[in-house]
């Protein structure tokens, strides 16, 4: 049976709590209060929760450091290390952009290539979303691989967001229709002056092509003429492939990074 998604208030926090993808038994807790530590009374509402929901483990989303505090007084391990980078975005006016996004705060290795000619990017549409299911999928790890719910959570993560695909031209107008192969996706998100890279995902047989290099200066392109003043990006601290690209586009490490924490639930 299907298990719906709830949203706990106490003292001031504000906890959601769904099924994590794929794991029948694992509830996903997401701490809606982004920035501040939960209190020690709403965590334990969200572990008792789950348990009357019948989960055997609660898991959190990428937690800071100031976050983790609460989590871990009431039991909680850590489960997985996530490294955290962040970009200056460059002050030009708007026709200098492009050039200062493609010239980092520091010296960095030539440019990762561009896109072929046989690729573009786009607005994702609504017909675009099963192929961005499928690319993820791809993409990532088991654990790390978004479903339906987690899409439209992270598109509705910051007050504004540009969902983009990268398409292979298909010689008509209806390129991208529903079920059609995509090459990559990027959701880049924006909250004040606060820009984020959510989401970033290329299909293996596209990757090495530079399009998840052009997915991300397309975000920051947007973050920028925005009036974001910093971009900020996570992704687990093994995946080398991804802090490389991140840092030839001039992201820092910022330490100790994030973490995701698990707990068992043990008891009636």
């Amino acid at each position: 049976m299907a298990r719906a998604a709830k949203t706990l208030r106490a003292d001031g926090s504000r906890l959601r709590l769904r099924p994590w993808a794929g794991e029948t038994g694992t509830s996903l807790l997401i701490l809606l209060t982004s920035g501040t530590a939960a209190s020690d009374a709403a965590v334990a509402a969200s572990i008792e929760w789950a348990r009357a929901q019948g989960y055997l483990r609660i898991r959190t989303a990428a937690l800071s450091h100031a976050e983790v505090a609460p989590f871990l007084r009431a039991g909680f391990e850590p489960r997985q290390q996530l490294a955290l980078l962040c970009r200056p975005m460059p002050r030009q006016p708007p026709g200098d952009l492009d050039a200062a996004l493609l010239r980092p705060p520091r010296p960095m290795p030539p440019p990762l290539s561009r896109p072929s000619g046989s690729l573009d990017i786009r607005r994702a549409r609504r017909r675009h979303q099963p192929s961005v299911l499928a690319v993820d999928h791809a993409a990532f790890q088991p654990f790390w691989r978004l479903d339906p719910a987690g899409l439209r959570e992270a598109l509705r993560a910051t007050p504004f967001r540009r969902f983009r695909v990268v398409c292979e031209h298909s010689g008509h107008r209806h390129s991208g229709q529903k079920g059609q192969a995509l090459a990559g996706y990027s959701i880049s998100g924006r909250s004040g002056q606060a820009g984020y890279l959510q989401r970033l995902a290329t299909s293996p047989s596209h990757q090495g092509q530079g399009i998840g290099a052009a997915l991300v200066i397309d975000g920051l392109r947007w973050m920028a003429r925005g009036g974001a003043t910093h971009a900020w990006v996570n992704t687990p601290h093994k995946n080398t492939a991804a802090l490389r690209l991140y840092r030839r586009l001039g992201f820092e490490l910022i330490p100790p990074g994030l973490q995701v924490l698990e707990r068992q639930i043990i008891g009636p």
